[in-house]
């Protein structure tokens, strides 16, 4: 029998009095929750600068442990995840000691701990602090000896609040031997996709029947199992091949293991997923020293290229141990509403609870899986490369099992000046070794970007060339880009929430403003203004009240995004990936350059996005966003093709200025499956009597050869001083 007791929480750097512990949670979260005296809410102002003075405590969660064994069981101990120094402890004595957050630990207390073991005794939880690495500074650098993610550390849209504690599904657990039962399901496919080796390995101690049934439901395999033969092997043939969204469905096989006194379930999806040269990619360079030119970064997913588009998932809460399977699957859902196909699980947020995984095999959306290393100089010492090593084991077979995982990669950002790590780092190479090992089925890169990839912009105009999207992607060659942002300013009721009504409107940049504590000044130091960018939107928009604000912003986030993947999409098949930056934030930001506000608020950005990434789209080439009177727009018409089907429409361009739209011309297009198609380009001439920062629209109307018709529009600005 399975039990969770009622665990309290305490420590002994306090010295107050127990509070009660949510299993799972965070233990700092507990006790803020039991001290309301000690910090208000923590999304408001500076409060949250309060958690600094604890961090350096121990904590504890303690439990009187009340269960009954009937013959033949034993008690067992079992946790997905602690975080992050951890020790049980049995009535004040300590008996087992970890270190990482991504292990799952199962122990037979019974034959740990003999007669010290009974009902009512008091068990344990030790919370170690928190790890920080001797003689760095209070920030990220500190966490570059552990497997902790290091966001928690302080980054430009997370706060420094390092959480801790038993974050994941942990429980008691009443068995006999013969009550335990686990399978998994692996196989191997052939190269023409028309024939699955599959193995279902299972432990039971009695013999087991097993059952297995296609994703209609339809059972296509039954068996036994037993202790001296517990693999079932068949054959799959024509499997129904795991998709996803956009190419096909993400079809999921499931099985049943059910023996006299325990069962186990589960599925598994067939697919191939490999990373292939980008097209063009080995004629460059075309001068000698050559290898083998920029690294490989095509998906290639059952033997089709696809056009990976989506965002960088990062941190949903400050304190993951909260997650729910509701507040993923509302996520992972808008995701898949949006047009997207792949998350990019950014490395400095560490891995997600099970049911993430799930919801991706489940809606199609596939997943590159970063190890728990970012912007950081990770270095080979001998115990930081243990804990590595056991907590990458523990990650990637965890996660390997589940279809939408098409990528590992090493971490973020890790060959560069600020983390000066290189594919000679004993991690990077260990991490190459354990995914080849133990996947080889799934492609390894050890970090992001590498040559030929692009991570930036992150601000409409980028502060080097004063480009704007337009401008700057179009002329762009990358074969992915895997990070670039345009920063939005958070809907107003959340700046009403967190910044202090005096110092609301205007922002102010300071050590001591909220804007600025909530990212809006000062998050990147080569561009001063991130992410509010209030220059930037002033001389656009109108700035004079904080709707107002608001709504500059939201528009810039919004045609910065369209501009971007859409440039990005026209430049396959050479590029291959359009993943932007970021998906979603941990707390409630001023500004940031995310598509979901904390904690659930999908910004007007997120719209915009969703219409450029529509598997079918008809979009015009614009070469930059601000036009002077008496310029000439000059644009060009493209049929974007994602899909597997040939497609065939016609493209009309039209430009509304002033309530009055002119239809600038027409192209019949066709484009064949996964392809583009563009036409001849069109001009229209800004109007002299243009005022300075009027919008007007440029818009891409689409009607197929089946009859329906979709709109895709741009809305620019006339600026008098524009280039």
């Amino acid at each position: 029998m399975k039990f969770y007791p009622q665990y309290s929480g305490s420590s002994p750097d306090l010295g107050c009095a127990p509070f009660p512990a949510s299993v799972p949670g965070n233990i700092q979260l507990d006790y803020i929750r039991a001290h309301p005296e000690f910090i208000g809410d923590i999304h408001y102002g500076l409060e949250h600068r309060k958690m600094a003075a604890l961090e350096p405590y121990t904590w504890y969660y303690t439990a009187v442990l009340d269960y009954t064994l009937e013959p033949g069981e034993k008690l067992w101990f079992v946790t997905e995840g602690i975080d992050y120094l951890w020790s049980l402890l049995i009535d004040g004595e300590e008996f087992y000691s970890h270190e990482g957050m991504f292990s799952r630990v199962e122990l037979c207390l019974t034959d740990l701990l003999g007669e010290k073991l009974h009902p009512g005794a008091s068990f344990a939880v030790k919370i170690h602090p928190h790890p920080m690495l001797a003689g760095e500074a209070a920030d990220r650098g500190q966490a570059r000896q552990s497997v902790k993610p290091p966001v928690s550390y302080g980054w430009d849209w997370h706060p420094r609040v390092i959480p801790s504690g038993i974050w994941d599904d942990t429980y008691f657990i009443t068995r006999t031997d013969a009550q335990c039962c686990t399978a998994e399901a692996r196989y191997v496919l052939s190269d023409d996709l028309r024939r699955a080796d599959v193995t279902l390995r299972v432990r039971c101690a009695d013999e087991a029947q097993v059952e297995v049934r296609d994703p209609s439901g339809a059972p296509v395999f039954t068996g036994k199992v037993s202790p001296e033969h517990p693999e079932a092997m068949f054959t799959l043939t024509d499997p129904v091949l795991w998709w996803c969204r956009g190419l096909g469905e993400p079809s999921l096989y499931s099985y049943t293991v059910r023996a006299p006194q325990a069962s186990a379930s589960g599925t598994f999806g067939v697919r191939r997923t490999r990373l292939v040269m980008n097209e063009g990619a080995w004629q460059k360079p075309d001068t000698f020293p050559k290898t083998r030119s920029v690294p490989p970064i095509q998906l290639e997913l059952n033997g089709v290229k696809v056009f990976a588009k989506g965002s960088n998932y990062v941190s949903q809460e400050m304190f993951p141990g909260t997650m729910t399977a509701e507040k993923y699957e509302r996520s992972i859902k808008a995701a898949a509403e949006c047009g997207m196909n792949i998350f990019r699980c950014w490395g400095g947020s560490g891995v997600q609870k099970e049911a993430f995984y799930d919801l991706c095999d489940r809606y199609g959306l596939m997943l590159w899986v970063e190890f728990p290393l970012a912007c950081n100089n990770y270095f080979d010492s001998e115990h930081y490369l243990t804990v590595l090593r056991h907590e990458a084991q523990a990650i990637i077979a965890r996660l390997s099992r589940h279809p939408s995982v098409v990528l590992w990669c090493g971490g973020n950002e890790l060959f560069n000046a600020w983390s000066g790590m290189t594919d000679q780092h004993l991690a990077l190479r260990l991490l190459n070794a354990l995914t080849l090992e133990m996947t080889p089925e799934i492609p390894f890169i050890p970090t992001s970007p590498l040559m030929g990839m692009k991570h930036g912009g992150y601000t409409f105009l980028d502060p080097w060339t004063e480009q704007d999207p337009f401008a700057l992607f179009g002329s762009a060659e990358a074969t992915a880009y895997v990070e670039f942002g345009i920063p939005g300013v958070s809907p107003a009721q959340t700046i009403r929430s967190i910044i202090p009504e005096d110092e609301r409107f205007p922002p102010r940049p300071g050590a001591d403003s909220a804007w600025q504590a909530h990212h809006a000044y000062g998050a990147w130091d080569q561009e001063p203004e991130t992410w509010l960018c209030f220059g930037t939107l002033e001389r656009f928009g109108d700035v004079s009240t904080l709707e107002r604000m608001i709504e500059t912003s939201d528009w810039l986030q919004g045609i910065g995004y369209k501009a971007i993947f859409e440039a990005a999409r026209r430049q396959k098949p050479y590029c291959s990936m359009a993943i932007n930056w970021c998906w979603c934030e941990p707390w409630k930001c001023a500004a940031n350059n995310s598509l979901i506000a904390y904690p659930d608020i999908r910004k007007p950005a997120y719209d915009a996005v969703r219409d450029s990434l529509r598997d079918v789209l008809g979009t015009a080439e614009i070469p930059k966003f601000a036009w002077a009177p008496g310029q000439t727009l000059t644009v060009t018409p493209w049929l974007l093709n994602d899909t597997r089907e040939a497609v065939r429409g016609s493209v009309t361009l039209s430009v509304t200025f002033g309530g009055r739209t002119e239809t600038i011309g027409a192209a019949e297009l066709e484009a064949a499956a996964l392809t583009n198609a563009h036409g001849a380009p069109m001009s229209f001439r800004i109007p002299d009597t243009a005022a300075d920062k009027e919008r007007f629209a440029v818009t891409a109307t689409l009607t197929r050869a089946d009859g329906s018709i979709t709109e895709n529009t741009f809305l620019l600005v006339v600026k008098h001083d524009a280039p």
